[in-house]
């Protein structure tokens, strides 16, 4: 009589360390919820890697919202997860629990990248898009989880912080603006 057969793959501690795009299997532990403010239907999904450096690895609280007050734009977040994994055109949706338990064990590709959490105060990855699964496998970025908070100066405002852009070329396209001085009269400025 067998205990239980040993598997790499399901054990303590694999996580994603990079942002990129990843070949997923939404986990049967995805379900659905209420917003707490509204009240509204929402998805959580969590996905698991399938393959690559990251294989096993978890990616959770993916939460899709269905706003009653907004249902063409509802529709449309949906819909792009459901195109990603194959549903074909015309088939009915009842309830976004009933779509919820439909999905699980589903494949597709996804598109993380870091988010900080005000709630948390951490950095975890987000979802930002969804497609079909990727026949060349799992793609890291090799963006790892930033340290810290986000400069909240320049979050704020929209311009990369000064350190973000150390190191960059603005001529890089192979312009020869480098070699000929730019001389700048105040006739050029708009103020």
């Amino acid at each position: 009589m067998t205990l239980f057969v040993v598997d790499s793959k399901n054990v303590f501690g694999k996580s994603v360390g990079e942002a990129g795009r990843y070949n997923v299997r939404i986990l049967p532990d995805s379900e659905c919820k209420k917003t707490s403010r509204t009240q509204e239907d929402m998805a959580v999904l969590n996905y698991e890697v399938l393959d690559g450096k990251y294989a096993g690895g978890k990616i959770l609280y993916d939460n899709l919202t269905w706003k009653n007050d907004d249902v063409e734009t509802s529709a449309k977040r949906f819909n792009t997860v459901l195109a990603a994994i194959g549903v074909p055109d015309g088939t009915p949706i009842a309830s976004i629990e009933s779509l919820v338990r439909a999905l699980k064990g589903k494949q597709l590709n996804i598109a993380v990248d870091w988010e900080h959490s005000e709630y948390t105060g951490k950095w975890n990855l987000s979802v930002k898009g969804y497609y079909k699964v990727d026949q060349e496998g799992s793609k890291p970025n090799g963006v790892e989880r930033p340290s810290g908070a986000p400069n909240s100066s320049a979050q704020g405002n929209g311009f990369a912080s000064q350190q973000t852009l150390q190191g960059v070329d603005p001529f890089a396209d192979g312009s020869n603006y480098n070699d000929a001085a730019m001389t700048i009269t105040d006739d050029d400025l708009p103020f």
